[in-house]
This record gives structure tokens, sequence and C-alpha cells, in this order.
């Protein structure tokens, strides 16, 4: 989905640079150059967003920025400064942020927070506050940013809605709060998720000078005494967000085939281990499936690597309509893993035999080369604890489809 977002700047220079931000951003952009203009395109259109100028043409003293507020527009201000009769201006609304023109990291932070806010829809954060007039003010700044809200009365409240919501990405506890302090909520928190998985900012108007360290020692990332700037706390909350985003980068990076944008070996030895725990537990049989392109190395040298890279790149895409609900991965080279997680024995070979016979033939329409392939492919299914052993009897049933002819499935 694009996201429209109104720029209201009477500079041309200006307007340009903001509009070419948002392009980049992946916004449509649409520019008034006036407080009138800026008005027939609201009632024209719905915009996720405003850049709006303090000073314009038609309204000198900052009269846009409650415009785009009415029409319940997150807005960022620009302007040429920040005096404190413009800041106390600035401040009568509930704005995303406001900015000045002074130099080039202006725009750099403009392009930041555009690209930022359309991410904040996917992020969750609960708030943990049992005063209901904080638990509300926390919320309107979060709703301000577009993040999705969840809220708790205090810390057993809190845990029940981690525990219903595990795809909660930040957790905000006040310390002073019935059943279970915020201090004690963090260190509850840390025993069941991760600094890598779950950010914790504590908040308290208590003026005790240790509670910021007793919160962090309890496995809080951050920490804000109430009454706090709102500047402030968005700008901690971006950091930590930002954290998060960071960590799941380098997490991809590091569980990913950089080719085929499939799990790498790393990655599925991890999960498959960890499923061959609860199989061995449950006495359930377990299914590996090997595969490999056949004659790759003869597709390389007539059509060179960049075609067989293209290859590669085609079949990983078609493991996703066959087994998407499975562990599928790059072992190395043209050789593909399947840790079957669903379905029965017979199932899972049938399904098997429909994707070679699918790649026998359609696999010439694959890559713009038109290279035709075809996949052997070894199957295993036993009581078997230790993952490296099924590998290696797959392996076995897969060279045995090797030596039968090649573009078989041997079970």
């Amino acid at each position: 989905m694009t996201h429209r977002i109104l720029i209201i700047e009477d500079t041309p220079a200006i307007a340009r640079v903001q509009k070419h931000i948002a392009i980049s951003c992946g916004y449509e952009a649409h520019v008034a150059q006036s407080l009138e203009q800026a008005e027939a395109l609201i009632n024209k259109h719905q915009y996720f967003c405003a850049v709006v100028d303090f000073i314009l043409p038609d309204a000198p003293n900052g009269e846009a920025i409650p415009v785009t507020i009415k029409a319940e527009i997150p807005t960022i201000v620009m302007t040429g400064n920040i005096d404190n009769q413009t800041r106390e201006t600035v401040d009568k609304y509930p704005v995303i942020d406001y900015i000045t023109k002074e130099n080039k990291q202006a725009y750099h932070y403009l392009k930041k927070q555009l690209a930022r806010l359309p991410r904040n829809e996917d992020v969750k954060v609960l708030v943990v506050e049992d005063s209901r007039h904080a638990r509300m003010y926390i919320s309107s700044l979060l709703y301000r940013h577009k993040y999705q809200v969840l809220e708790a009365v205090d810390g057993v409240d809190a845990l029940e809605v981690l525990q219903q919501n595990p795809d909660v990405s930040v957790i905000i506890a006040d310390n002073e709060m019935p059943r279970m302090n915020g201090d004690e909520l963090c260190a509850e928190i840390r025993r069941l998720y991760s600094n890598e998985d779950k950010v914790i900012i504590g908040v308290s108007g208590s003026n005790s000078p240790h509670l910021s360290a007793r919160f962090l020692k309890s496995g809080a990332n951050d920490y804000l005494r109430k009454p706090f700037n709102a500047e402030e706390f968005y700008c901690r909350l971006s950091l930590n967000v930002d954290m998060l985003d960071h960590i799941a980068t380098i997490r991809l990076q590091a569980n990913t085939d950089y080719l085929t944008k499939l799990p790498n070996r790393r990655y599925f030895f991890g999960q498959a281990n960890q499923a061959q725990k609860i199989r061995t537990v449950k006495q359930q049989i377990s299914q590996v499936a090997m595969i490999d392109i056949d004659h790759f190395k003869r597709i390389n040298d007539d059509h060179g690597h960049d075609a067989g890279d293209d290859v590669l790149v085609a079949i990983a895409k078609t493991f996703d309509k066959f087994f998407a609900n499975e562990l599928v991965a790059r072992l190395g080279g043209e050789e593909f893993v399947i840790y079957f997680l669903h379905n029965s024995s017979e199932e899972n070979l049938e399904s098997l035999k429909k994707f070679r016979q699918y790649i026998e033939l359609n696999s010439s329409s694959f890559t713009p080369h038109k290279i035709p392939f075809t996949i052997s492919i070894g199957l295993v299914s036993k009581h078997e604890p230790i993952i490296d052993e099924l590998l290696k009897e797959a392996d076995k049933k897969l060279y045995e489809a090797k030596e039968l002819g090649r573009n078989k499935v041997v079970s």
C-alpha cells in the first residue's frame, strides 16, 4: 500500500527536497504552497501524515498546524527557527515532531521519521501503568506515532497480556503498581524473553536516586523519570525500536542464504534439532528429504555461473509453492533439504513426486536462459533422535536416485 503525504511549504526549493525525500520513502506526495491550497487538498484526499511549514503567506503564526491536526493527520512541523514563542505554539498541538531547517542534517532526520512511521504500524507496544490518566497519556503519545498499543493495569496483568500477544516488541512499565512492581516485572520478563526479543522501558515518578539502576539491573533497556518530556520519550523509544530492527536484520543475515534467501545450514540445524527433541519425546517418526539439481556443474560450464545462480534462485522460489509450511534450507551448492513438520509420510512422498514432476515439465521457463533441468530426491522416514543420522540416510537415498538415472524420488 502506498501512503499519501501532504507537504505544506511555500519555498519551492525546500518543497522539492521534501517531496524527493517523501518519494524515496515510498510515499505519494502532494504539495501545497499555502494554507488555502492545503485545505483544498485535505477536502479531496486522505493523508497518512503531513509536513507543515510553520510560516506560510496566509498562515504566518503556525495556523496550518491546527488544520492538519483537526483533520487527524499526523503532523511534522518544520520551522526556520525554534525560539520560545514558536516552541510554545508548536507544543500546544499533538504533533509527531518539529524540525528546524538549520542544515542538511534536518532533512536526514525528516527522512528517518518518514521512513519510521509506516514501520511503526507493525510494532506492538504494551503500556503497563496502574494510573488510568498516565496510561492514557502514554498511549496517546504512541498512537500519535502509529504504534499498535496494548494496555495492562499492573505487572500480573502485563504477563497475561504478553502470553496472549507474544509479538509485543516494547514494554513501557511504571514502577509503583499493585501486585507486582515494575522492576519485578522486568526481572520476570527477562526470565522469559531476551533483550534481543523485547525492549523494556521503565518509568517512575519516584525521587529515589537508585531506582533507575534497579530497573536496568532487572533487565530494562532504558528508564524515564516522570513527568518526562514527550520529545525525549520519542527519541528513546525510537532508538530502542531501531535497536530491535538492527538485531532482526543481523539475525536474518546470519540465518539466511545470501543467494536464494532460503534458510541456511546454520538455521536449519538449529530448528531441526529443536523439532527432533519434541519428536523423540513423543516417539514420532521424522521425515527428511535431500534434493539435488541434476548435472548442475554442466549448467555452470555451459551457461556460466550467473545462469547457475539464476537456476538456484528459481528452484528456491518453487519450494515455496509446494512446501511453504515445512523447514526448507539450502545446505550448500545445489543441495537442498526439507525437514517435514506436517502431514503424513504418504502425503509428503506424494508432494515430493509432484514437485519433481513440476520441475521436469516447467524448469525451462524458470529463468531468462531457458535452461531445462531436473532434480533427484532422497527421502527417509524413521524414528531417529539425531538429525545428522537422518541426513546421512536421506543422502544415501539421494545417491540411489542418482545411480538409477537421476530425475527420481527414492524413499
